[in-house]
């Protein structure tokens, strides 16, 4: 599910099915590392999306939260809400290793370079990050 009006109408009346929430988090350096903050953030993106549709009605994909100089405060606040909904697993997607320390799972994709690559390579690439990321997922499910 998606974090829109249509799916989000569902997801309370179905939250026996749907007890995963992925929240993607993207780094943003604005003074040293933008473009490689941004291919982070694109990949981390496409990720999530790619691999919403293969669990569509199991997961909710939330908004990206961006951060700066790694301050997750309202990420780790954002995760209390959504465990006090209902939603049990909760997995960060990052473009690198997470700093927080709560009860929940950190899956860090590869980052590849969106501007250095042709169109067929960067396919390739995400579609071995979602396998991986997929396997990830159900890894957590199998956890419980």
């Amino acid at each position: 599910m998606l974090f829109n009006h249509v799916d989000l109408k569902e997801l309370k009346n179905n939250l026996e099915y749907i007890d995963t929430a992925i929240i993607p988090i993207a780094n943003i350096d604005m003074n040293q590392q933008l473009l490689s903050s941004c291919d982070k953030n694109e990949t981390v993106q496409l990720v999530g999306m790619l691999a919403e549709k293969q669990f569509k009605g199991r997961l909710l994909l939330t908004p990206t939260f961006f951060t700066s100089d790694h301050h997750y405060e309202h990420v780790e606040r954002f995760i209390e809400s959504l465990k006090a909904y209902g939603l049990s697993h909760i997995i960060l997607l990052s473009g690198e290793k997470s700093e927080l320390n709560l009860d929940f799972e950190t899956f860090s994709v590869n980052t590849i370079p969106m501007g250095d690559l042709d169109e067929e390579m960067k396919r390739t690439l995400i579609e071995d990050e979602v396998k991986r990321f997929m396997k990830f997922i159900i890894t957590t499910w199998n956890k419980s």
